[in-house]
């Protein structure tokens, strides 16, 4: 049986796709304040920052997975357009719910599909542009989700994950 950390308890990883999924059931309508406080506002400025760094362009195809409650789709929906689209996806339906009604409020309509990050089903090298934004490390195998992001990436295509980790030196100092 293969084993998984989750916090600071080993589960079963299919014990862990469950537990995951039940946390953002019951989070999803407060997500974004949830993150607020946790981060102190920070997320907003790190996201911000990945939007800039993956500089999208118009026409390009861009994937969202783990979209969650859309904050990158609408950053990164009207620098895509004319011509490109934002495909916001995640694994669990109600953050997708959310995302749809935040992006609707905005008076953004994307793409909004309901799927696992190791098992997209869209087809391989179709994308200019994956972001996925504090959801890798939700993901039992991520080692499966980087494959198939690759896999669905065109040849010169972009990754943008971002997950908590230690801060680079130079942001330390900061």
């Amino acid at each position: 049986m293969t084993q998984t950390h989750f916090g600071f308890q080993t589960v079963d990883e299919h014990e862990k796709a469950r537990r995951v999924r039940a946390v953002f059931d019951s989070v999803a309508p407060r997500y974004d304040l949830m993150n607020d406080l946790m981060s102190a506002g920070l997320h907003r400025c790190w996201k911000a920052y990945a939007v800039m760094v993956a500089n999208p362009q118009p026409g390009q195809r861009v994937l969202d997975i783990a979209g969650g409650t859309g904050d990158l789709g609408l950053a990164i929906a009207p620098r895509v357009r004319p011509g490109g689209m934002v495909v916001h996806t995640d694994i669990n339906l109600a953050m997708l719910r959310e995302g749809r009604d935040r992006l609707l409020d905005h008076g953004i309509v994307l793409p909004t599909v309901v799927c696992d990050a190791e098992q997209l089903p869209f087809p391989s090298g179709h994308y200019d542009l994956v972001t996925v934004a504090f959801g890798l490390s939700n993901m039992t195998h991520t080692e499966l989700a980087l494959r198939d992001i690759y896999r669905i990436l065109k040849d010169c295509g972009k990754r943008m994950v971002r997950e908590y980790s230690h801060c680079a030196t130079a942001l330390r100092k900061a």
